[in-house]
């Protein structure tokens, strides 16, 4: 049938092109948007780990706000080891060529291999490595330089390590481990060149000096990092609470449905849409004899019925359609681009449906229940949404005079009967 093709069953109803802050800033899944504990929790933590079910866009957050200064950063990497041949020529002048041909060499080729990752990986944690390994081969190519060289100075040069330590931990903004790797290595180079070119006193005086600096650079690296991803899960609770107060906006408590308020704004803005390939039609539903359900079984029992109504409704719904509680023990659907006689299908299905439904009461046989339907029509640009609601109530208010647990469509002729909403009438 027309509408058995387009039918999701288990899915919110919903219309996709009149939500104006639907998909496009819709950043959490609903399974992300149960993990409001796991995101607190994370954030107590005082590691701040990101729980796995959102380390892929956490990554992808970083992605988005590291990328431009990571790419800034290697370029000013690079142009500094070039620069650093001006220095080379006055402390290493007997390694001026070699040093002036390696660095050349070096920067160029890591140039290419940082262009070409750049433009071609969003993987964050691969391109956050570019910097310190880059950084760590620039650090020995440096070092075997200063072993080979015969100026006297090369002593007081290897000061200047503490900068290959100090780049490769402010640049890095994720892979914590491999900055601290590439560190340690580079401690590993400090060592063995101070053993080729520094006297005992020399060594000790330099310790002194590269350690704190090597340590406070580690710690600011962590601490940065401890920071992404604290204003990382800040920004998830943002959007947790964005969510529910979108939700509790626009959802009924109770079934979770559209409520009265979303429903009209969404019916509006559709059967003011014109030209429109198809008609529109609108349906009104409630329960039969519930106020007796309430009496005789309670509130609880009503509510839940109004529940199983709720969930069984959606499992018959299209996409494109949008199904709301509308008060009380009333419902209401807008089916769009719908000719009537697709609509008598779907609201038959809707009947039966929830004619095979029933609720367990304590002490009783399960409760069975149905529901009376009205249909009205759009026929034509000018009328209004208040009118088609009128139409579909008095068809509906016809269908409960017939007998209910049946469907009526609206014809003019009805107006003369009192509507449903007008007369008081046992549901």
């Amino acid at each position: 049938m027309f509408f058995a093709d387009r039918k999701l069953h288990g899915s919110h109803t919903n219309l996709h092109n009149l939500s104006e802050h639907a998909s496009e800033n819709m950043k959490l899944s609903e399974h992300e948007l149960n993990n409001r504990q796991v995101i607190e929790h994370a954030l107590a933590n005082q590691h701040a780990c990101i729980p796995a079910p959102f380390q892929p866009r956490f990554y992808e957050y970083l992605y988005q706000h590291t990328y431009q200064s990571l790419r800034h950063i290697h370029l000013l990497g690079q142009l500094a080891f070039l620069l650093y041949f001006f220095a080379d020529l006055f402390i290493i002048p007997d390694l001026a060529l070699i040093s002036g041909l390696t660095r050349v060499g070096v920067a160029l080729g890591l140039w290419l291999i940082s262009e070409l990752l750049f433009r071609h990986s969003k993987d964050i944690r691969l391109l956050d490595t570019i910097m310190p390994i880059a950084t760590t081969l620039c650090a020995g190519i440096w070092m075997i330089m200063l072993v080979t060289s015969t100026s006297p100075h090369v002593a007081n040069y290897l000061y200047a390590s503490a900068i290959f330590l100090l780049i490769i931990h402010l640049s890095t903004k994720v892979q914590f481990k491999v900055s601290l790797y590439c560190s340690l290595f580079i401690g590993l180079f400090v060592l063995i060149t101070m053993t080729q070119i520094m006297t005992l006193s020399e060594a000790f005086t330099f310790a002194v000096v590269l350690t704190p600096i090597l340590l406070f650079s580690i710690y600011m690296n962590w601490t940065n990092i401890i920071n992404m991803r604290r204003t990382f899960l800040r920004t998830l609770l943002d959007e947790w609470n964005y969510h529910a107060v979108r939700k509790l906006a626009h959802t009924d408590d109770l079934t979770q449905l559209y409520n009265r308020r979303h429903f009209v704004n969404l019916a509006e803005h559709s059967i003011h849409e014109w030209p429109t390939p198809s008609s529109s039609c609108l349906l009104m539903f409630d329960v039969d004899h519930f106020k007796q359900i309430n009496d005789n079984y309670g509130h609880d029992v009503g509510d839940r019925v109004l529940q199983v109504i709720a969930e069984t409704t959606r499992k018959e719904m299209r996409h494109s359609d949008v199904l709301a509680r509308f008060g009380g023990e009333e419902f209401i659907v807008l089916l769009s681009d719908t000719q009537l006689q697709d609509a008598l299908l779907i609201a038959e299905r809707i009947r039966h449906s929830i004619q095979r439904q029933h609720v367990p009461v304590q002490e009783n046989p399960p409760l069975q229940f149905t529901v009376s339907i009205g249909i009205a029509e759009l026929e034509s640009p000018s009328q209004s949404l208040d009118e088609l609601i009128k139409q579909a109530d008095i068809a509906l208010y016809a269908a409960k005079r017939a007998g209910r647990n049946r469907i009526r469509v609206y014809r003019p002729e009805m107006q003369s009967a009192p509507s449903k909403t007008s007369q008081s009438i046992t549901s």
